[in-house]
């Protein structure tokens, strides 16, 4: 098995920019999408055991009008 970690660090990042592109907390995030904030939190703070769904991903994507490859695009500005 390969190592993702980098592909959760940019997960992470993006789903933390986005959510504070459409000024977002991570409360309001975790309650439009139907989860904890927690999760939200562990999401944001890249940590590879709590990793999302496809699920989860697909609904934070409608949630922040992205689509899901923004997800694992890296940005210039990171």
């Amino acid at each position: 098995m390969g190592n993702y970690t980098r592909y959760y660090n940019i997960i992470g990042e993006n789903i933390a920019y986005y959510r504070k592109k459409k000024h977002l907390t991570q409360e309001g995030l975790a309650l439009k999408a139907n989860i904890s904030r927690v999760h939200i939190s562990h999401i944001e703070a890249k940590n590879v055991h709590k990793a999302p769904s496809l699920d989860i991903l697909f609904r934070l994507c409608d949630i922040l009008d992205i689509e899901p490859y923004q997800l694992f695009k890296e940005r210039e500005d990171m």
